[in-house]
């Protein structure tokens, strides 16, 4: 008797078309069912069967909307004349300290002449811990200056100098050390006059 030789075909079970739509008819019920006794109450405090309040899931929905922030902004924006500030919004109690704060900043453009042969210094007046922007630049020639403060109410004639150098145009930032008078000394070297053209920005006053 001779062996019947092996078969390697896999037989693959092929549903009927009714089978398929049978079988998504049962998900989108299920699914329907789902969003209605769950999502729903859970999610967005709708309930409209009961069962989500019987099963404890409109307390999610609530306790979620209570977390909310319903009294303050995320962000507020200040305008000023001469600059807008970005920052994160405070509390009632704090706008009215923080806008006396946010009224002394200005923004001032000034051009300085410096005669041939001789210095000049223009002088700003601020409070300790501010933060001053600045930038000069001169109409050709390089000019030596010197970049200082001096205390206020000082009477021994100390001053702390921050740049010494020689140069046709300057970029920086300042924090003060202490309340005073804050600026440069220019000292022009020429046969010719020669205008600083002075660009600043924070909370001081022109003392020139």
């Amino acid at each position: 008797m001779k062996n019947q030789p092996e078969s390697n075909t896999i037989d693959i079970p092929v549903h009927s078309n009714i089978t398929l739509l049978k079988a998504s008819i049962a998900a989108t019920v299920i699914a329907a069912v789902v969003l209605v006794t769950a999502i729903l109450p859970a999610e967005y405090n709708i309930d409209p069967t009961g069962l989500g309040k019987s099963l404890g899931l409109t307390k999610i929905a609530t306790a979620a909307e209570a977390s909310l922030p319903s009294d303050k902004p995320m962000t507020n924006i200040m305008a000023t004349t001469d600059a807008i500030i970005i920052a994160q919004a405070p509390a009632v109690a704090e706008i009215k300290d923080l806008r006396a704060k946010v009224e002394g900043l200005r923004q001032d453009t000034v051009e300085i002449v410096i005669a041939a042969g001789k210095g000049l210094e223009y002088k700003l007046l601020l409070n300790e811990g501010e933060h001053l922007e600045y930038e000069w630049r001169t109409d050709g020639q390089p000019l030596y200056f010197d970049f200082h403060g001096e205390p206020q109410g000082d009477k021994t004639g100390f001053y702390e100098s921050f740049t010494i150098t020689t140069s046709d145009q300057v970029k920086g930032t300042l924090t003060t050390p202490f309340a005073g008078s804050h600026g440069w000394y220019w000292k022009n070297k020429t046969d010719e006059p020669i205008t600083v053209t002075l660009s600043t920005k924070g909370a001081y006053l022109i003392k020139g």
